[in-house]
């Protein structure tokens, strides 16, 4: 007999378009992927190294359930040294990716029955997490207008008496974009007036473009605590360690025994040669690789946003972060990425994965493929969309 939860999850639609893309690619297809959201640069090599000589050491053990303290107290120091943010080692939770410190967040933060807010579009998997707490996702449709970032008075008209916390993220999945220092500011302020909570995904965090990446963490100008806020992020995307699953919170220290507890019965520990191998992800060699790609990743992006029109595509905001672009589709996105594919061997996302209400008008493509595969994936599209509809 299956439970209620796992005939309520909707399917991650990205994943099974991809399936339909390796299908072509064994057909003899030549399929250019701006679809998932992984790097295709390979694992900084100081990082590769660190991770081969902590499985030759035997570095293979449990560590503790909220993970290795050197890399613990390496985290906190990049905040103060970084952002000027003061984090305790103590703070700091080292997770199996960031999944897994989203899934720890809402099973201590959310009671059955609680409002969550969400925002639309953003990342499916969320609404799952809240679902899995007992919560109740309340979306907030956010607009062009705004950068597909709430405002203040978006989440103050979205909140009820049931509501409990809010789940942002900045950049976002699928948008690219961030909010800005000042409504954020508003936002954690007013939530704390609520006695709500927040979640704060930043796993793109140092993936931004135009203007110095920020955290949540960082003081705020009214002076008001953070002791409501969450934070979550990752080693996947910026510093590449995707198949590797490691992540990291920074949570307040109420909040440490609870997760702590989670931690030792869900997960017993995060990888540890992964944990080991994270060490070096903060030598200013690794960084200086991980700056580089972080160029690379801007160079495409300008090189999409001005592309874009000269094959019939808009952009439907600015993304200032991560690597993706949200468009406008043509016609409904569900069926034209599914032609894009079958046509022009070209694999990107339509946007049910990520709205409810606007998704079969918007679709996600991602760069995070060479600036060469980009040029070719958009003649291919140019190609498809002046044909006769």
């Amino acid at each position: 007999m299956l439970s209620r939860l796992s005939q309520s999850i909707e399917p991650f639609h990205v994943m099974e378009i991809v399936k339909q893309a390796d299908q072509l690619q064994q057909q003899g297809r030549d399929v250019i992927h701006l679809s998932i959201g992984e790097p295709d640069f390979p694992l900084p090599e100081p990082v590769a190294q660190a991770l081969t000589q902590a499985i030759g050491a035997g570095k293979t053990r449990y560590t503790a359930a909220l993970g290795l303290q050197e890399l613990r107290e390496t985290i906190a120091h990049f905040y103060d040294s970084r952002f000027g943010a003061t984090v305790s080692p103590g703070q700091v939770v080292i997770t199996s990716g960031a999944s897994t410190g989203l899934m720890y967040a809402c099973l201590a933060l959310i009671n059955p029955g609680d409002e969550v807010l969400l925002c639309d579009p953003g990342y499916p998997c969320n609404k799952t997490f809240v679902q899995t707490a007992g919560g109740v996702v309340r979306t907030i449709q956010v607009s062009e207008d705004n950068n597909f970032q709430p405002t203040l008075a978006e989440v103050q008209e979205a909140w009820t008496p049931k509501t409990q916390g809010i789940l942002l993220a900045s950049p976002s999945n699928p948008t690219g974009t961030r909010i800005s220092s000042n409504v954020l500011n508003d936002i954690v302020d007013w939530v704390a007036t609520q006695g709500g909570f927040i979640i704060m995904d930043e796993i793109y965090q140092l993936l931004c473009y135009g203007s110095q990446p920020r955290t949540l963490l960082s003081q705020s100008p009214s002076g008001q605590t953070r002791d409501h806020c969450v934070v979550i992020n990752s080693f996947s995307k910026y510093f590449g360690m995707t198949g590797l699953r490691l992540g990291w919170m920074v949570v307040p220290e109420a909040l440490l025994t609870p997760i702590e507890k989670l931690a030792q019965n869900l997960n017993i520990c995060p990888s540890t040669p992964a944990q080991w191998a994270a060490l070096a992800c903060f030598k200013q060699e690794t960084l200086d690789i991980c700056e580089a790609r972080r160029a690379a990743f801007g160079n495409r992006r300008e090189f999409l946003l001005r592309e874009l029109p000269n094959v019939g595509l808009h952009a439907g905001s600015n993304p200032d972060g991560a690597f993706y672009v949200y468009a406008h589709a043509p016609y409904g996105s569900s069926q034209y990425c599914s032609d894009l594919l079958q046509t022009q061997a070209v694999c990107t996302v339509p946007g049910k994965d990520f709205s409810q209400k606007e998704g079969e008008a918007m679709f996600r493509i991602s760069y995070a493929n060479s600036l060469e595969r980009i040029e070719q994936a958009l003649q291919r599209m140019g190609q498809f969309n002046c044909r006769e509809i």
